[in-house]
């Protein structure tokens, strides 16, 4: 029998959705034990404390299969993607009349 935990998520860096529209970001710090890991939350100013999240946790999805925690290699990839997601969209007007010959 293998004893081996797979450990996929050490090291990551993520996001997940509040349902009020916010975000928080953090990096998966190591594996506690099989089906759970160590992740630390970014806070303002200060380094939180490391919290206890199972894998289930960060499978859950909304009632439309919107995954709520997204998983980044890197530090930049996240930033890229907070960035765009903090970015206000600004909305085209498009013609849907031809103008007349």
């Amino acid at each position: 029998m293998n004893d081996k935990i797979m450990d996929n998520l050490s090291g990551m860096y993520f996001t997940v959705d509040d349902g009020d529209g916010s975000y928080a970001t953090g990096q998966v710090i190591r594996i506690a034990t099989e089906g759970a890991y160590f992740v630390r939350f970014e806070g303002e100013e200060i380094s939180l404390p490391m919290e206890l999240v199972s894998v289930g946790e960060m499978l859950e999805a909304t009632d439309d299969d919107y995954k709520l925690w997204r998983f980044f290699d890197t530090i930049e990839e996240r930033e890229k993607w907070t960035k765009w997601l903090d970015t206000p969209s600004t909305p085209r007007v498009i013609s849907l009349v031809r103008p007349p010959k």
